[in-house]
C-alpha cells in the first residue's frame, strides 16, 4: 500500500496525487500541521510527496510535515513530484536531506510542468492541448513509480536558498484586501490548507501563519480577495478536474 502526502492550493498537485494513487493502490493525505498531529509512524512500503514549487523551494507546510513525520519503514520506496509553472530545480534534494535525518532516503524525484498560476506575477496560460501533455507526463511518472524506478536526486543549492529568500513570509497575509463584494460565504476559510483564515462578523480574518499559496484568492467565487494590489482583474485558476468541494473535503473542512 502507498501513502501519498499532498499539499495543494489550485488542485494541480491534488489531481496529480490522485492519479498516482489510483494506479499505485494508495491513499492521498494532506500535508499540514493538523494531518501531522494525527499521524502515527508511517509503515507503508511506498511513500510519496506531491506538492507545488514555491520560489525554488518547498511550501513551509511541506518542510514542517516532512521534518516532523515518523517513518517506521526506513527501506520504503519514497518518491516526490514537484508541480511547477516557471522553473524548478533542486527541491528533491531538500526533501532527500530531510529524509536522511530520519535514516531514510528519497528514491525518485521528478518535476511536473503544470499550469502557471502565481498571478501576482504571471497570467494563467491554460489549454486543452497543454493539459493533455500534462496527463501524458503523469502517466510516465505513474509507470516509474509502479516500477519503483530510482534516479539521481538534484541537489538543493545556494541558488535555491537565495531565491527562496524572496518567498513572502507568514505575515504576508497582511497584504490581502477584501472587497465590498464579499458575501461572507467562507470558501476562503474552508480551502486554506493551513487553517489561516477565520470568519469574524461575516468577513475573513487572516491569522498570520500564511503559506502564500493564494488558495483563498483563487477560489473566491466573487473574486473579492486581492493581494498587494497585484492580482486585481487577473484570471483566477483552479484545475478543471478539481472542484472547490474536492478541496474542502480533502482538508476536512465543513
Amino acid at each position: 500500500m502507498a501513502a501519498i502526502f499532498c499539499f495543494t492550493s489550485t488542485g494541480n498537485s491534488l489531481y496529480t496525487a490522485g492519479k498516482i494513487a489510483e494506479q499505485a493502490g494508495g491513499r492521498v493525505f494532506p500535508m499540514n500541521d493538523a494531518s501531522l498531529d494525527s499521524q502515527a509512524e508511517i509503515g507503508d512500503d511506498v511513500i510519496g510527496f506531491v506538492f507545488p514549487v514555491f520560489f525554488w523551494g518547498l511550501p513551509r507546510a511541506v518542510e514542517r510535515f516532512i521534518a516532523g513525520m515518523k517513518i517506521a519503514n526506513k527501506d520504503a520506496y519514497i518518491f516526490s513530484v514537484a508541480t511547477y509553472g516557471g522553473i524548478a530545480h533542486g527541491m528533491h534534494g531538500r526533501i532527500d536531506g530531510l529524509l536522511k535525518q530520519k535514516g531514510a532516503r528519497l528514491s525518485y524525484g521528478v518535476n511536473l510542468k503544470s499550469v502557471e498560476n502565481y498571478i501576482p506575477r504571471y497570467k494563467v496560460k491554460d489549454s486543452d492541448a497543454f493539459r493533455q501533455k500534462i496527463d501524458g507526463n503523469i502517466s510516465g511518472i505513474i509507470s516509474a513509480v509502479t516500477a519503483r524506478e530510482t534516479g539521481r536526486i538534484q541537489a538543493y543549492t545556494f541558488i535555491n536558498k537565495i531565491i527562496y529568500r524572496s518567498y513572502p513570509d507568514e505575515g504576508s497575509d497582511r497584504l490581502f484586501t477584501i472587497a465590498p463584494a464579499c458575501t461572507g460565504c467562507a470558501v476562503c476559510c474552508k480551502v486554506c490548507p493551513v487553517g489561516n483564515i477565520e470568519m469574524k462578523e461575516g468577513k475573513p480574518e487572516f491569522l498570520h501563519k500564511c503559506e502564500h499559496c493564494l488558495a483563498c484568492l483563487q477560489h473566491c467565487p466573487l473574486q473579492a480577495i486581492d493581494w498587494d494590489r497585484k492580482t486585481e482583474g487577473k484570471k483566477h485558476y483552479r484545475h478543471p478536474a478539481v472542484t472547490v468541494n474536492d478541496l474542502i473535503d480533502f482538508y476536512g473542512r465543513e
